[in-house]
């Protein structure tokens, strides 16, 4: 007994403690709402949109600020936008660098789809120079570079006239549904891609320049199934002169499969990599791959139980202004290969440049090549330290470069390439239901301090402009950027413009990054939370249009508009009727004792909506599940109907309505009576929607109401009467029953009654009473028994019948037949059997 209550009592304490886990996990994955949300081609969100017809897949995207022009790639197409704008069709260039005929027809024969595969898709799209792009192409999965003039916007050709190609394996995906990344850094290109038609021999490249090319080791299993998302340089070199002496790196993005977590299958870690600009391969070991080759888990997990989000999307560097590199920011999105919740959910984390050079700086982890296991490794490591590129303290061990470096560093690094520190952050941002794919990120000046603003794409073609406010995320606003859903391939940020950049399957769209118009009141202004936007004392202007010595205010922290608005401002915007004020309201004027629907739109999606009216005209109204209201009028009496929005106290009118009956006179026709409303000298204001008329009337519904309630009933009578045909059969047959006995039910044999009834010599004798009684303790799964009664010759007969070809020993059979048990029986000597027939 003892034992048990302490079962029972461990067994509450672990149903409290799960509880409380719970609870605590809910509260860390509220999610987050969009204040605001835009439609697609919504009047309040200007946005500007290219496209080409039969052009499809705008996947790349180059915004040069040299001669102001977006370089857009897409299926077999470049193009050349002014970024003055980018629709005009006039200041547009294009270029088609299309696939032959026999490319396509090679790729189809190795299995693609001709449909969809066998196309140049252009994949790398970067400035190479002042004068020239580089552009590579999966070309029929083929890849192939090329070089674009930027001043003609042609393919650039030798002197025979032949279009200058190289070849794009190790630069370029053979598939155009793979990943890739690619940066240009002093003439050189670094790519994160595959190099091969299968897909399975991952690469990181250095090509181009007048340097030896690089890559990183197959054999040694540096990469595991890569997912590249992105590349950055960092000059971590400046400021000339420091005392370190480091050299610039390359760092890149992305997720792969996690050896080192051998208990899970399939896990999936985020990594960040990086590789040194001064790097030229090992003298005898590693020659011409990677010394510099390290590598990291970057972990986005919650911080209440760990829950991890493992498979990044995307990352944006942002980068400060000057030489202070040491304050750049790592943004990514990331997704869950596990679902928690509900499916689809995304998280937004933020890694400091300090965090990875403490990760790149600490321990190293080595594999057991027998098990596969991955440890800690503990020992002394050799100098210089393998991996770190060449600083001011290898040039004073006499190492220059990397082709200086010790054979024991290099033979350390080629097994040495991860390091053993997880580089870990909690999500700014939690959006569940949804997934991100892009991200951008724009550092502005407020009025007060200055703010990261997050500019993040959906993989339904949605954008989400965010803001971290005192550790709280908030979602400013939500664009729909597409027609028909799909997934935000790329996001491009012109900070000297302000202006966003986002590229899809079917098009590109142009969106400014502020907003500040939508805004038209001080409460609207401060509860935007909007970074761009203050409030001028009239106005929300964007504060990047604020002379020196202005006075605007904003609160993006707190949102306070009781420091900066009056609690009860009403809206602002005199074009709209639910913007009158104080005693003015908007007229209804509608037949007595018929309904209207008065609308209500709020303003922001964390908002509240309040109508406030009479006691008098509670009685006459209903609330519809969209908020508006549903009022009917009365005679000879006005009713006032007030919307207000209520949002962390800041109360707004936002409509106001004044119903009243339409007065009546009653005149006499040849026809009957006709009604005609009487307007007195005060204007009616039209409802949004409405077209302005000389006469309203609203209809009524009594008519309708009686004709669908007759052809219901009408309906229902003939359904009943089908049914009941249907199933005629089934009902005779429980007539039937009714009328006959149970067929299971026995009953008693008769003690003394000779179980024979035909006499030994055979001859017949007539049917009687008893015969049928004896007949009735037969049983059978297929008869009912006679009833009880006596037999007479109108509801028993009798007959008998033989056959010259009968055999001598066959008894004379009789068969018996009632009415209310038609089916037949034949007795054949002493045995009964149903009959055939």
């Amino acid at each position: 007994m003892w034992t048990l209550d302490v079962t029972v009592h461990c067994l509450l304490a672990a149903a409290l403690l799960l509880a409380s886990c719970f609870q605590s996990v809910m509260a860390t994955e509220d999610d987050v709402t969009p204040r605001i949300s835009f439609p697609y081609n919504a009047k309040e969100r200007s946005a500007k949109r290219f496209s080409v017809d039969g052009v499809f897949n705008y996947t790349s995207l180059l915004l040069s600020q040299e001669d102001d022009m977006l370089y857009v790639g897409a299926r077999e197409a470049l193009f050349a936008l002014s970024l003055s704008d980018i629709s005009k069709t006039k200041l547009q260039k294009n270029l088609t660098w299309g696939t032959p005929a026999g490319k396509r027809e090679e790729c189809s024969f190795k299995g693609k789809n001709l449909e969809t595969d066998c196309f140049n898709y252009i994949k790398i799209l970067l400035r190479l120079n002042s004068t020239h792009l580089y552009v590579c192409g999966t070309y029929a999965f083929s890849p192939i570079c090329a070089y674009i003039n930027t001043s003609t916007f042609t393919l650039e050709r030798d002197d025979v006239g032949e279009v200058v190609m190289e070849d794009g394996r190790s630069r370029c995906p053979f598939n155009p549904e793979y990943k890739s990344t690619a940066i240009i850094v002093d003439g050189e290109l670094y790519t994160g891609t595959v190099s091969n038609f299968q897909g399975n021999e991952p690469v990181i490249y250095k090509s181009l320049g007048q340097g030896t090319a690089l890559k990183t080791e197959n054999s040694l299993k540096w990469l595991q199934d890569p997912v590249f998302v992105g590349s950055a340089y960092i000059e971590e070199s400046q400021p000339i002169g420091n005392p370190v002496g480091d050299d610039d790196k390359i760092y890149f993005f992305f997720s792969e499969a996690g050896k080192e977590f051998d208990f899970f299958d399939n896990t999936i870690v985020s990594r960040i990599a990086r590789v040194c600009k001064g790097d030229k391969g090992g003298e005898r070991v590693l020659q011409k791959k990677w010394t510099t080759f390290l590598k990291a888990q970057l972990l986005c997990s919650l911080p209440d139980d760990g829950f991890p989000f493992n498979i990044i999307q995307d990352m944006f560097v942002l980068k400060p202004m000057g030489d202070s590199w040491e304050s750049t920011v790592f943004y990514g999105v990331f997704t869950s290969q596990w679902y928690k919740g509900a499916s689809g959910s995304s998280a937004v984390c933020a890694f400091t440049m300090a965090q990875v050079e403490r990760a790149f700086s600490g321990r190293y982890r080595e594999v057991n090549r027998e098990t596969q296991q991955w440890y800690t490794y503990n020992h002394p490591v050799p100098e210089p330290r393998p991996g770190a590129c060449v600083t001011n303290h290898a040039r004073q061990m006499g190492i220059q470069s990397s082709l200086h470096m010790p054979d024991k560093v290099l033979n350390f690094v080629k097994d040495h390439f991860l390091m053993d520190s997880v580089i870990r952050s909690a999500p700014l941002l939690l959006k569940r239901s949804v997934r991100y794919t892009q991200i951008a990120v724009h550092k502005i000046q407020g009025m007060e301090r200055a703010y990261d603003v997050l500019f993040i794409g959906t993989d339904d073609g949605k954008l989400h402009k965010a803001i971290n406010a005192n550790d709280k995320m908030h979602i400013i606003e939500e664009l729909v950027l597409f027609p028909e859903p799909q997934p935000v391939q790329h996001i491009e940020l012109d900070p000297q413009r302000g202006l966003l950049f986002v590229s899809s399957y079917s098009g590109l769209v142009e969106v400014p990054v502020a907003n500040c118009s939508n805004y038209l009141s001080c409460g609207e202004c401060v509860l935007s939370r909007d970074p761009y936007c203050a409030w001028t004392g009239r106005l929300c202007r964007d504060v990047r249009m604020a002379p020196p010595d202005s006075h605007w205010q904003q609160d993006v922290e707190e949102a306070d508009t009781s420091a900066i608005c009056n609690k009860t401002f009403p809206s602002a915007r005199s074009a709209r009727p639910a913007s009158s004020r104080g005693s003015h309201c908007q007229l209804v004027t509608i037949p007595a004792n018929t309904f209207r629907v008065l609308p209500c739109k709020l303003r922001s999606n964390l908002a509240q909506r309040r109508w406030r009216y009479s006691d008098s005209a509670s009685q006459f109204l209903y609330a519809t599940p969209e908020g508006n209201l549903v009022v009917v009028a009365q005679v000879d009496r006005m009713e006032t109907y007030e919307c207000w929005s209520e949002e962390e106290g800041f109360r707004q009118l936002l409509a106001n309505y004044c119903v009243r009956a339409e007065p009546r006179q009653e005149s006499t026709t040849l026809i009957g009576h006709s009604r005609t409303p009487h307007f007195e000298q005060e204007e009616t204001i039209i409802l949004p929607g409405e077209s302005r008329s000389e006469q309203v009337h609203t209809k009524t519904y009594w008519n309708e109401l009686i004709v669908v309630c007759a052809l219901l009933a009408f309906s229902l009578v003939v359904f009943s009467l089908f049914v009941i045909y249907r199933n005629r059969d089934h009902m005779k047959s429980m007539l039937k029953q009714g009328e006959c006995p149970n067929m299971q039910q026995k009953k008693p044999r008769i003690v003394g009654k000779p179980a024979e009834s035909l006499p030994l010599n055979g001859n017949t004798i007539p049917v009687s009473t008893s015969d049928h009684k004896g007949y009735q303790t037969l049983n059978d799964n297929y008869i009912c028994s006679t009833p009880t009664h006596e037999s007479s010759p109108d509801n028993s007969k009798s007959f008998s019948e033989s056959s010259d070809r009968r055999p001598l020993n066959l008894k004379e059979s009789h068969v018996e037949y009632s009415p209310t048990c038609p089916r037949p029986r034949v007795r054949l000597g002493s045995e009964i059997k149903d009959s055939i027939v």
